[in-house]
């Protein structure tokens, strides 16, 4: 807590100040705060994985979205689907492809498929059940251009 202590002293005195010259010391303070406030507060929030924070909410996306359309002559691309419960819940991932049934993909608090099968003009809409498909948390629909 000196540090901190030092470092608001640092703030008050260079705002009651037009200049001041900054002692190293009390710079390296003051980063080393910065640095130590943003750790905390990232952790509060949860980690992050490719700029989406995790929270105790479900989430469920993917990347890319839309699949990029590529080579025509290349039927099948890929994506990659990450889910979260948002807790130590198991949750079962589906996938329903126009108007088929839904499939089983995968089970787990969280995780990360690769999708390798994304067809053009085909409709994927994934699903993330907690409770072996008792409640829905959350959907994502994914497509590919055209």
């Amino acid at each position: 807590m000196l540090v901190l202590h030092d470092t608001m002293n640092l703030i008050t005195n260079v705002s009651r100040r037009k200049t001041c010259r900054l002692r190293p010391t009390l710079l390296l303070s003051f980063a080393g705060c910065c640095l130590l406030l943003s750790a905390c507060d990232s952790r509060r929030r949860g980690s992050t994985q490719n700029g989406t924070s995790w929270s105790n909410k479900p989430i469920l996306f993917a990347e890319p979205n839309p699949v990029p359309a590529g080579n025509p002559d290349q039927p099948l691309a890929t994506t990659q689907i990450t889910w979260s419960t948002g807790g130590e819940a198991i949750g079962d991932l589906y996938v329903k492809v126009n108007r088929a049934p839904e499939v089983f993909l995968g089970r787990g608090p969280s995780g990360t498929l690769k999708i390798d099968w994304i067809q053009f003009d085909s409709r994927y809409e994934f699903r993330l059940y907690a409770k072996k498909r008792s409640k829905l948390l959350v959907k994502l629909e994914v497509t590919r251009e055209d």
